[in-house]
């Protein structure tokens, strides 16, 4: 059986059908396994039948050629030198062992050796603008622009004339930071290629860059006045007439800029966010920023960034209806973006949309099962509902997956206490309690709910006394917690200091609670006071409390 398959990849093979090799058997076998163990992709076995063919056949330069290829893939590059070296010359002519022969030596470190191999085929192949391209940037990546640029240089001797090209060559002198070549690299493209704006609004930004603002300007006008819709040159402009301070000729191109796909969005965002955050102290930029938005949207309506950055400005301008259009449209744009979900479920607070909040929460949940704050918002929403139980639910979930955030599981912990207290689960409230104040030992809310329950169920009353002591000496004015720090007193047998924390929580409440005054009536009645007790049962009862619980007291002791 004759072998006719053995150039691959390019290499050269005999053309005259009478003058093809015939080999034998054991050679034909071993080649075709190589070669279906390189159709698997087990380049380690594909290599061994090679290597097996090349010491049936040692001049037979395609196997060293296919070894070569292997070598590449696996990052031996001396040993795909060893083997392209003798394909070269035996083939002076062989363009793809020259271009991989180049690419071992870059790898090596050797860009000279590469170079040389890829001045061969500029020279063999005039004109391949894709191949000078790709070369180009590879040697670039590499850290060799200087490389680079001298192949750009070869191409444009064999292929003078063309604008790309010399536009790579700008950037490789840019990595070079040889900014006088640039500069007349620059001046000399503008003059040849009158018709690249692209080579304009470089000079510009060059003449800029060296103070020369009036012949940039110059340079970026003509630019316009060839194209008014050029968004990059009109977004220099609008630079440029913002350092001249000429602001309205600036926001005129800035509007053309940003109704242009010709800039980047994240560009825009940029601008965005800076005339926002000048906007909030000066109003009267409010006009402008809406244009700029309606612009930027109008090219880029799906862009989840733009809706947020949208959202953000109509929040802050009180229109909350049409924030959360944007935040829901960021959400269509950009579903597994958690940042405008948190966006959508802050409006839905602020909306008091309780009933939209949770389900946007749940939502979020089930898309970010791991992110322990959409549970906690789900948790508040289910609080606003008053569905205890739900909030129960939510919490252990969020709980379960969280991580590394003692504050957000402090207060988890204090609101399942709380939550837990409220379905009639007083043991695993107070458990709750215990976990939160080891994240947030101090936390004033979960100090006062668990000292005030835990003084109501007579339950650990020395530990409802030091909660209570504790939220004194964090808050010693707030009235609410002088009750509880004068319930626990009460319950801890403390008479005379509870009627004297009671006392001042009546004298700083404004509202003056039932709570307050049934509270002031049991102290009262434990010193004796009988009078004084049934006076404070009454005045709870004329401040709406609890009716029967209180005409119990006031007729056991009249």
């Amino acid at each position: 059986m004759a072998l006719t398959a053995l150039a691959i990849g390019g290499c050269k093979g005999p053309t005259d059908l009478a003058v093809l090799p015939v080999y034998d058997e054991g050679f034909q076998r071993t080649y075709f396994e190589a070669q279906n163990h390189l159709a698997k992709g087990d380049l380690d076995l594909a290599y061994t039948s090679f290597l097996a063919c090349l010491d049936m056949q040692p001049a037979e330069r395609a196997l060293r050629f296919d070894l070569a290829k292997i070598d590449l893939q696996r990052e031996q590059y001396e040993s795909a030198i060893s083997h392209l070296d003798p394909v070269l010359e035996a083939d002076e002519d062989h363009r793809w062992a020259h271009e991989y022969r180049a690419e071992a030596w870059l790898a090596l470190g050797d860009a000279e050796l590469a170079l040389e191999d890829l001045l061969w085929v500029v020279k063999a192949r005039p004109g391949d603008l894709d191949w000078i391209y790709d070369w180009g940037m590879k040697l670039a990546d590499a850290g060799e622009p200087a490389t680079a640029l001298a192949l750009c240089d070869a191409y444009e001797t064999q292929t003078p004339g063309d604008p790309d090209v010399r536009l790579q060559r700008l950037y490789f002198l840019e990595l070079l930071s040889d900014y006088e070549a640039i500069y007349h690299g620059l001046e000399e493209a503008v003059a040849e290629f009158p018709d690249i704006a692209e080579f304009k609004l470089q000079w510009a930004q060059m003449l800029r860059a060296t103070g020369q603002d009036e012949a940039a300007l110059a340079a970026l006008l003509q630019v316009v006045n060839d194209d008014p819709s050029n968004g990059v040159a009109q977004l220099d402009l609008a630079h440029l007439y913002t350092a001249l301070n000429e602001i309205g000729k600036a926001q005129e191109a800035l509007l053309i800029a940003f109704a242009s796909q010709d800039v980047f969005i994240e560009e825009k965002r940029e601008i965005l966010v800076q005339y926002l955050q000048i906007a909030s102290v000066d109003p009267g930029l409010n006009p402008m920023v809406e244009a700029l938005l309606e612009a930027a949207l109008g090219q880029h309506p799906k862009s989840a960034d733009l809706h947020l950055l949208a959202a953000d400005y109509e929040q802050g301008q009180g229109r909350p209806g049409a924030a959360i259009v944007h935040a829901q449209a960021a959400i269509e744009a950009n579903p597994a973006d958690p940042l405008a979900w948190t966006n959508l479920i802050a409006l839905d607070a602020d909306l008091e949309r309780a009933k939209d909040m949770l389900a946007h929460a749940a939502h979020a949940v089930d898309l970010f099962p791991l992110d322990a704050n959409f549970a906690y918002y789900a948790a508040v929403a289910a609080l606003e509902l008053a569905d205890f139980t739900a909030v129960v639910q939510w919490l252990e979930r969020g709980l379960g997956v969280i991580l590394d955030a003692p504050e957000m599981e402090g207060l988890m912990h204090g609101m399942l206490g709380d939550a837990l207290h409220e379905i009639g689960e007083p043991a695993r409230a107070f458990a709750a309690y215990e976990k939160s104040l080891q994240r947030l030992p101090d936390n004033p809310a979960v100090l006062n709910n668990y000292a005030y329950y835990l003084a109501e169920a007579d339950e650990d009353l020395p530990r409802a006394l030091e909660l209570s002591t504790r939220l004194m000496e964090l808050a010693p004015t707030e009235p609410n917690f002088m009750d509880t720090h004068a319930w626990a007193l009460y319950k801890n047998g403390q008479y005379p200091e509870a009627l004297d924390f009671i006392t001042q929580a009546l004298f700083q409440s404004k509202g003056q609670g039932a709570a307050f005054w049934e509270h002031d009536g049991d102290i009262r009645l434990a010193m004796g006071d009988i009078a004084g007790a049934v006076a404070s049962w009454k005045r709870a009862l004329e401040t709406g409390g609890e009716t029967d619980a209180i005409n119990v007291k006031i007729q056991a002791h009249e």
